[in-house]
Order: structure tokens, then C-alpha cells, then sequence
């Protein structure tokens, strides 16, 4: 992606056919800001390398939170992309957690007696002046035990942190064990970042997907052409790239990832040995799933349809949407009698995720 050192995200997105919306439009003053204060650092390569980043008391992050649909990872992957910064990594704060955890385990092994996850928190600030998060959401105990050790001396060591999260900072791990770990956490957050919610707006995933069928059958060139151009409005502004998740030693390949939905061939996800905590590993990263090439489900395929289910189970109790194309109607998609009572709730749940307020279908 060519880089627009001087421009604003405003012009950078109409330059990839995006407008905001006044909540948008808000939101982007900040890090228009947090552009210019980097980029004004870059005219003194000096400045950044001996004295900026060590003890970063001058650039403030930017914690985005806000409800869902409004484009917050999508604004915070143009500045991400645009920013004229080397060291730099955007990633999913799941992953970066799961990260986190590996390089603590091997450095305990040959660091004795040593905080390790302040060791591993310096390597990281090494290679991460900017790092950027998609959706941070903690869940984990073990995530909220190392929070604030790990962002005290990352922060420390200069690294300037630009995330989003559907809720704000004091939200995060509420209720959660143990608590009281993450609290310092959080109130650095608020210190080291600039706390932004975006103004309610329309959802642009109903926006981009109003007018059109969510389910498409049967499998035909017409209805192919459908299914990518549907892809390619609710990915513009966005990179697509494939992406591996990694669920107890098995990889799992998602051939193309944008905007948070991921698209992949129903045999990709249903005709190998993967299990319900592969399918929730899936949930809990995308926002909404595309599914090319669903087949007639029958007691011949009694396995592909088990993990159909699980995978829908999945997607459903994490809110995701669904988007297919399939043989048949997804009614008449199991013509089978193994899992037929199981079945009626998985038509059930389709019907909900493959319509957001969409009322065509």
C-alpha cells in the first residue's frame, strides 16, 4: 500500500473510494494528530533513535472504543499503513497475547530468577515502536495477570500503543478474577493513551450489505460474481491477505482476511479434523464469515456435518454474520436423518446471522 506521509486520513480514504461519516470524520482529528507528531519526529532521525523512544513521555496512543460496525479497525488500518514509521506492528491483541505467553515460557527456561515478562516486554518495545491492536478484549486470567508488568515497561521503553475495543478501558476484564491485577493496566492506559469513543453511526456492515441475499444458492458463476462483489465493499480501505490461527498445534488457513471477516472454502473448514475450540478460536477473531461451496449435507458427509454445526454454534454465540453460497437454501441444506434434530437449531441460528437487519432473504 503507497504511503501518504503528508496527507490526512480524510484524503486517504477518498483516495480508496471511502467517506466517513461524521462520527468518523471526529475520530480521525486524533490521529491526523498522532500522524503529524510522528511523522514531524522523522525529519530528526537522530531525535528518535538516541533520545524519543527511551522514556516516551511526549506521543500519546490512541484507545478507540465504540460500538460495532462503525469502522474502527478499518481507520485505524489506513493510519497504520500510511504512518511513517519503521518499526511498527498491527495485529490481533489475541495474538499478541498468545505471543506474549510463548516468549515468556521459553524465556523462563534459560532466564532463572529473573522477571521474565519484563524481559519479554523490553524485546518487545525493541521491535515495536508502534504497535497497533485490533479488538482488545480481555478474557484470560492469565492475560490480566501479566498486563500490567508487561505495558510498564513497554511504555517505559517509548512504545506508543493505538488500539481499538468495543468497550472503554474500564471495562475491560470486568467482573474478571483477580482484578485487581489489571487495574494498574488500565489506569496507564489513560495516561499513555488518548481515550476515544466514536460517535454513534450506521453500522457499515448493514450499510454494505442492505439490498443484497446473504445466503446464495445454487453454486454458479452468477452467484460467485455476487459473493466477490459483496466481499469487495465490505473490504475497501482494507488489505486482504491470507491469515494461519494456530488452536493446540493445529493450523487452521483462512485464504483471505479483510475488514475482520474472513472467507474460505467449506472444505477447508469442514473436511478436516478440526474441533468446536477450533471453530470458537474462529469466532472469537472475525467478525463475520464468508463460506463458498457448501455442499447438499448428507449422512454420507455425517462428519462435515457435525463440524458445520459446531462451526455455527460458534460463530452464533460470538455474533458474528454469516455469508454463503451454497447448493440449496440453507432449509433444505441437510437431507440426512444422523443429525436432523440437531440441525433445526443450526437452520435456526443461519437464519439470524445471514440476515442482520437484512429482511431479503
Amino acid at each position: 500500500m503507497e504511503k501518504h506521509i503528508d496527507a490526512t486520513l480524510e484524503t486517504i480514504a477518498l483516495t480508496q473510494s471511502i467517506k466517513f461519516d461524521s462520527g468518523q470524520l471526529f475520530v480521525t482529528k486524533y490521529f491526523n494528530s498522532l500522524f503529524s507528531k510522528i511523522n514531524s519526529l522523522n525529519n530528526n532521525a537522530n531525535i528518535i533513535n538516541k533520545f524519543f523512544f527511551k522514556n516516551n513521555n511526549i506521543i500519546k496512543g490512541i484507545y478507540l472504543f465504540g460500538g460495532v460496525g462503525r469502522g474502527k479497525s478499518m481507520i485505524m488500518d489506513l493510519f497504520f499503513h500510511n504512518v511513517d514509521i519503521k518499526d511498527k506492528r498491527r495485529l490481533h491483541f489475541h495474538d499478541f497475547m498468545k505471543e506474549v505467553h510463548q516468549r515468556v515460557l521459553e524465556k523462563s527456561k534459560v532466564e532463572r530468577n529473573k522477571d521474565c515478562v519484563l524481559l519479554v516486554g523490553k524485546d518487545l518495545a525493541k521491535s515495536a515502536k508502534l504497535l497497533c491492536f485490533d479488538e482488545m478484549e480481555v478474557r484470560d486470567i492469565a492475560d490480566a495477570m501479566i498486563l500490567s508488568r508487561l505495558f510498564e515497561v513497554m511504555f517505559e521503553e517509548g512504545t506508543i500503543l493505538v488500539t481499538t475495543s468495543n468497550q472503554p478501558p474500564e471495562g475491560l476484564y470486568k467482573n474478571g478474577l483477580h482484578r485487581d491485577r489489571i487495574l494498574p493496566f488500565i489506569q496507564n492506559l489513560k495516561l499513555k493513551t488518548d481515550v476515544v469513543e466514536i460517535p454513534i453511526g450506521a453500522d457499515w456492515r448493514e450499510r454494505s450489505l442492505s439490498g443484497n441475499k446473504l445466503w446464495l444458492n445454487p453454486i454458479n458463476d452468477r452467484n460467485k460474481v455476487k459473493i466477490n462483489n459483496i466481499f469487495l465493499k465490505l473490504s475497501i480501505g482494507f488489505e486482504k491477505k491470507p491469515e494461519q490461527i494456530e488452536v493446540s498445534g493445529r493450523k487452521i488457513l483462512i485464504p483471505q482476511v479483510a475488514a475482520g471477516i474472513a472467507r474460505i472454502d467449506f472444505d477447508d473448514l469442514c473436511n478436516k479434523p478440526l474441533a468446536a475450540s477450533d471453530y470458537i478460536e474462529i469466532a472469537l477473531r472475525y467478525k463475520g464469515i464468508i463460506i463458498d461451496n457448501i455442499p447438499i449435507l448428507t449422512d454420507i458427509l455425517r462428519n462435515e456435518t457435525r463440524r458445520f454445526i459446531w462451526l455455527i454454534d460458534a460463530l452464533y454465540d460470538k455474533n458474528c454474520f454469516l455469508i454463503a453460497n451454497a447448493e440449496v437454501k440453507f432449509k433444505d441444506l441437510y437431507q440426512g436423518n444422523e443429525w436432523g434434530f440437531e440441525f433445526q437449531r443450526t437452520i435456526s441460528r443461519i437464519t439470524e446471522m445471514s440476515q442482520l437487519q437484512n429482511k431479503s432473504l
